[in-house]
C-alpha cells in the first residue's frame, strides 16, 4: 500500500503532511440575497420553497410526509395533529416581482403533453411562497378556489392593488387545524 502525500499551504508555510486530504470550503455572499445565491434558477427556487413550508408547517404543529420519488403532483401530504385528514399540498415559489405582482403558475409539465393546471384529482391545496422585498408571506389555497387558472398573481405590499388572492394570505386554516 502506498502513502499519498498532500501539498497543505497555511500560516506556517507550504509543506507535505501524510494523510492529509485536501478541502473545499465556500461561503455565501452575505450581501446576496437569497435569491440571488440561488442564481434565479427555478429548480433551486422549488427546493428552498418546499423546505420553507416544511419548517413553517413543522413549526405550526403540522404532520408531514414525502411522497417518494418526484413523480408525484404535489410536494407534501399534510394533516392536523392528531389525526386531522390527509391533504396533498403543492408548493410553488416566486421571488420576482413582475409589473407590481408576483406570478405563481400552478400547472406541472408533462412528457410530449406541455404544461397542465392542477385539478382536484391531483393536490388539495395550493401553498404559493412569496419572497416580497426580503419577507416571506404564504399563500394557501384549495384547489377549487384556482381550479383551470394559469397564473396566480400577487400583491403582498399593496393589499389594495388586487384583492382576489388575499383572503388566502397565511391561511393556514385551509390545512386544517394544528394541535399543537
Amino acid at each position: 500500500m502506498s502513502m499519498r502525500w498532500w501539498r497543505r499551504v497555511d500560516g506556517d508555510g507550504d509543506y507535505a503532511v501524510p494523510g492529509f486530504v485536501p478541502w473545499i470550503m465556500a461561503v455565501a455572499d452575505p450581501d446576496a440575497s437569497w435569491w440571488e445565491r440561488a442564481c434565479g434558477n427555478p429548480k433551486r427556487m422549488g427546493e428552498l420553497s418546499q423546505a420553507a413550508f416544511l419548517v413553517r408547517a413543522q413549526t405550526l404543529g403540522f404532520g408531514l410526509a414525502v411522497p417518494w420519488g418526484d413523480s408525484e403532483k404535489c410536494d407534501f401530504i399534510v394533516w392536523a395533529r392528531p389525526g386531522g385528514r390527509l391533504l396533498r399540498v403543492q408548493v410553488k415559489g416566486t421571488g420576482r416581482l413582475y409589473r407590481g405582482g408576483y406570478d405563481v403558475q400552478p400547472v406541472y409539465s408533462t412528457r410530449g403533453g406541455g404544461k397542465k393546471t392542477y385539478t382536484a384529482a391531483d393536490i388539495d391545496v395550493l401553498a404559493a411562497h412569496v419572497i416580497a422585498e426580503g419577507k416571506e408571506v404564504w399563500y394557501l389555497l384549495p384547489i377549487a378556489a384556482f381550479e383551470g387558472v394559469k397564473s396566480l398573481r400577487f400583491f403582498p405590499d399593496l393589499k389594495s392593488r388586487n384583492p382576489r388572492w388575499e383572503g388566502y394570505r397565511e391561511a393556514w386554516e385551509w390545512l386544517g387545524s394544528s394541535g399543537q
